[in-house]
């Protein structure tokens, strides 16, 4: 969840590092509000971990103009009745902002182990009125053709998965979202319409019902130290559920956690998203944004599918206060020979990461990511994988 919005701007470096920079000292500014309240009414071995962290958001894009709001997470772990362990950490996150280009996002997320985790209950709700932008579909669309779009979303996610083994979990996903208001800009006077007959350009509901398997065997689901976690899961969106668009969706995301010495990590990740038929390009496969090849926007590139692949070491720094390395390379694409070494995106950045709360490696992260384009700049909850 974007906790202090990362998007890439057309602004100076120097200016993006300082607004950003001016935010996270904002944000640490209100720290002591935000220090956990366990249950101590219990022994040491009946504590129930929880608490509340409040954190500002205040940011500034060209498209957005300035955008302030405010986010507050929950967290806890519940105690399993059968001894006195807990469960692993369950988050519940709620956003809300707003923008002097009369834009807006509220977002409800949550990630909820019930006891002895037999269950893992996840998803979302949302509303967003904002303005992206669309270069073209492939993996060789250029910077000069940027266009810009308007929209409304709408939309849920609601997972309900079981516990079939040890670090197993297997359940359906419902996916509900509707675009709306939809409104296109042209690139320049003069130039064509780019969204004109691509899936999507007029919105639409994106109705799909999946299965996702899940195995994840991290010591910590906020910043693991050891373990794995491999998600796998498909879906078919259309019109028997209502929506607009008739196609299947498939997606790997597989990650490994090594502990080099104590406290420092080497963490690897890939990723797979395959797509069938007319996929509407809202929902198409992209590489960019706060998690995956952090040198490039979330929409600079679309296309049906996704591969890639990045690596990070975090090592601490004092305190609080800790960093990161990261690289990483991968593409989007259409067909598989569309995937050639001279187009392949790289990504090399560092990071600063900040514990909210130390106990449960609750983290803040400000990411630089280089790419073939230049840098981006991100300021988000939660590392990327």
């Amino acid at each position: 969840m974007h906790i202090l919005k990362g998007r890439h701007v057309n602004y100076s470096p120097m200016r993006r590092c300082t607004l950003l920079l001016l935010t996270l000292m904002l944000t640490l500014a209100k720290l002591p509000a935000a220090a956990q309240t366990p249950d101590t009414t219990n022994t040491v071995t009946k504590e129930k971990t929880r608490g509340l962290i409040p954190i500002p958001v205040l940011y500034y894009t060209p498209d957005t103009r300035l955008g302030f709001g405010a986010a507050l997470i929950g967290f806890f772990k519940l105690q399993n009745t059968t001894d006195s362990s807990y469960t692993r950490l369950s988050t519940i996150k709620l956003i809300a902002d707003y923008t002097l280009n009369k834009q807006m996002d509220q977002w409800l997320e949550w990630n909820v182990f019930t006891r002895e985790e037999k269950y893992l209950l996840r998803g979302e709700l949302r509303h967003r009125v904002y303005t992206d932008r669309f270069y073209g579909l492939g993996n060789n669309s250029a910077v000069d053709d940027e266009q810009k779009y308007e929209y409304d979303l709408i939309g849920t996610k609601l997972a309900g998965l079981k516990r079939t083994g040890q670090h197993t979990f297997l359940g359906p996903d419902l996916q509900l979202t509707k675009y709306y208001n939809h409104k296109n800009h042209p690139v320049a006077e003069g130039r064509p319409n780019q969204l004109e007959g691509v899936a999507g350009n007029n919105g639409g509901i994106n109705n799909g019902l999946g299965f996702i398997f899940l195995l994840d065997s991290r010591d910590n689901v906020s910043y693991a130290s050891s373990g794995m976690y491999l998600e796998v899961s498909g879906y078919k969106f259309g019109s028997y559920l209502g929506g607009d668009f008739d196609y299947s969706n498939y997606n790997l995301n597989f990650s490994k956690y090594f502990q080099l010495k104590p406290k420092l990590i080497f963490a690897t990740n890939t990723v797979l998203t395959l797509n069938s038929q007319q996929v509407p390009f809202m929902r198409m496969a992209t590489i960019g944004g706060d998690k995956l090849l952090r040198g490039y926007a979330r929409s600079r590139y679309l296309a049906r599918n996704t591969i890639a692949t990045q690596v990070e070491y975090r090592f601490p720094i004092k305190g609080r206060l800790g960093m990161a390395a990261f690289t990483g390379i991968g593409d989007v694409f259409n067909e598989t020979s569309d995937l050639a070494l001279n187009k392949l995106k790289y990504t090399v950045g560092t990071g600063l990461r900040f514990a909210l709360n130390p106990e449960e490696k609750i983290n803040i992260r400000v990411d630089a990511g280089y790419g073939r384009e230049g840098i981006n700049f991100f300021v988000v909850l939660g590392e990327a994988f």
